[in-house]
């Protein structure tokens, strides 16, 4: 991959002191690269997730999906981009704690030292952190498309959506006989 490091080794010769410091406008450049990259990447996570709920909730799919993201991000494009950055950095940390838990040795830098029986506590638990993490980013991305529509004006057609999702709105009818488990 073309990392920032990768675009230090391809501008940077070969023959360069060690001891040379990198140029200050190319230092300029690359950050601003990056801080593009990672705006535009922000930005089509959010038109993504929002895409994904509209293709459920709407008869909507594909890149109409994403031209109606697009079309309800209008206005809240600030709120979506504080949404995925702070999904994306709970996401991160917990990487980097499973990393450090986890999967590096006890013996090596950065580790936190932990015996096997800790590892895999420590493991397990950071597991049902991202569980429930992905679960409420579902949750999230449902609420803020309401939040857009409702930002919009656009109006929730719930007879719509129960036909659409082949909802039940009637009263809970128990089940009449228990399920046999081992006739499955």
């Amino acid at each position: 991959g073309l990392t920032a490091f990768g675009l230090i080794n391809v501008f940077i010769p070969k023959d360069a002191s060690e001891s040379a410091p990198l140029p200050l406008s190319f230092l300029l450049c690359l950050i601003a690269v990056v801080f593009v990259f990672l705006g535009i990447h922000v930005y089509i996570s959010a038109l993504w997730h929002l895409a994904s709920v509209i293709s459920v909730l709407e008869p909507l799919c594909g890149l109409a999906a994403m031209a109606k993201s697009k079309q309800l991000l209008q206005g809240r494009t600030g709120t979506a981009a504080t949404l995925v950055v702070s999904y994306f950095a709970v996401c991160g940390v917990t990487s980097l704690l499973f990393r450090a838990a986890v999967v590096k040795g006890r013996a090596e830098e950065g580790s936190f030292g932990l015996a096997l029986p800790g590892r895999l506590l420590v493991g397990a638990v950071l597991l049902c952190v991202l569980v429930c993490v992905n679960l409420l980013g579902l949750l999230v991305q449902s609420v803020f498309y309401y939040a857009c529509k409702a930002f919009h004006n656009q109006q929730i057609d719930r007879t719509a959506l129960y036909e659409h999702l082949g909802g039940y709105l009637g009263e809970y009818v128990p089940l009449k006989s228990n399920i046999q488990m081992e006739n499955l």
